[in-house]
């Protein structure tokens, strides 16, 4: 294309640090502002990265007719409706997951899209991991027979710290906790490898139940869970079992396992890699399989060739960033969708349902 597209990024912290430097690194797009309520934090990444103009809100943004499009990094409860306001100006959106704070916030934004006929993608980068889409053709292969157990575990001590202040991440409602942040890029990656959910019942906790305000100072009660447990059922009858935790005493990384009939496929990182860092894909054949399986297995897994992957966040950031770019100039794409996201708020949404 002849003309970038001019981009605002709103947010701040996943926005500066990571969406910016990756967005930047995409030719397609021109990061020509900043939108968010730390100013300061805001002007300091304008002076390290480029020129830039700061929007004090997202009405600015989408009063300003010299953007077309917006990257969102706010709290769910904030994001649904300035994601709808921006498309109704004419924007297009990158979002951040999930959606909105509910299933109706997400199927009102998702509408606004369709209404105003712009172009939205969604941040489940999982996919866009080498391991990941590895594992993923090798179930649709075939190969391995039919799957017949998967476990998903995400066990980290990033929140363990109870002097850690109380802010939207500590909220249910605001869209706060394992859930909402974390179990909802597994959910996603999931449907992709694996299809229709049928059934779940979740189970969750607050490991660290209050923290401190950050102006006073008093321990506030925590709503939002740091640690989730889900048995999931997925069609026709597969059973699935999902942990995911901030605040454990000793953190583990990510491990995928799904078990078949021939064996055993394993992606796993280790607890001091970045989220999207370190993945391994390998393979375990059971006792009674065909001769010259490993080999076929290996020869699917050619994205990975079993070997770690160490992309790191921002990288990840920047190839769904080139897949919305392609997507926005109508060119065959692999940006995760809001069809996407909204099969994974339903499935939050179910979820949270089963644990009243």
């Amino acid at each position: 294309m002849d003309t970038p597209f001019r981009t605002v990024i709103v947010g701040n912290i996943q926005a500066l640090n990571v969406l910016l430097p990756a967005f930047k690194t995409v030719s397609a797009f021109a990061v020509t502002g900043l939108c968010g309520r730390n100013q300061k934090a805001i002007q300091t990444a304008i002076a390290k990265s480029g020129p830039a103009k700061y929007y004090p809100t997202w009405e600015a943004v989408a009063a300003d007719p010299e953007v077309d499009v917006v990257v969102l990094a706010l709290p769910p409860l904030l994001q649904g409706p300035a994601a709808i306001g921006l498309v109704a100006a004419g924007k297009h959106l990158f979002c951040e997951k999930p959606l909105a704070a509910d299933l109706a916030g997400a199927e009102a934004l998702a509408a606004a899209v369709t209404q105003h006929q712009r172009v939205a993608a969604v941040n489940f980068g999982f996919r866009m991991i080498e391991a990941f889409r590895d594992l993923r053709a090798i179930i649709g292969s075939g190969c391995l027979g039919a799957p017949q157990f998967a476990m998903a575990e995400w066990l980290l001590s990033t929140r363990r710290d109870p002097a850690m202040t109380w802010n939207w991440k500590s909220d249910e409602q605001l869209g706060g906790g394992t859930l909402s942040m974390m179990t909802v890029h597994v959910l996603d990656y999931l449907g992709w490898f694996l299809g229709d959910l049928v059934d779940v019942r979740l189970q969750t906790a607050a490991l660290v139940p209050t923290r401190p305000d950050p102006e006073t100072g008093r321990l506030k009660p925590v709503s939002a869970d740091d640690s989730s447990n889900l048995l999931l059922t997925f069609a026709p009858q597969l059973p699935v079992s999902v942990t995911v935790s901030t605040a454990l005493s000793v953190g583990s990384g990510h491990r995928v396992r799904v078990w078949f009939e021939q064996g055993l496929l394993e992606l796993a990182n280790a607890p001091g890699d970045d989220f999207h860092d370190g993945f391994r894909l390998t393979f375990l054949p059971a006792k009674n399989a065909r001769a010259g399986l490993t080999d076929e297995v290996r020869q699917l897994a050619a994205l990975s060739q079993m070997a770690p992957c160490y992309p790191g966040r921002i990288n990840i950031n920047r190839r769904v960033a080139e897949e919305f770019a392609r997507a926005l100039q109508n060119q065959p794409n692999r940006a995760p969708s809001l069809a996407d996201a909204l099969r994974a708020q339903k499935w939050i949404e179910l979820a949270r349902a089963s644990r009243k």
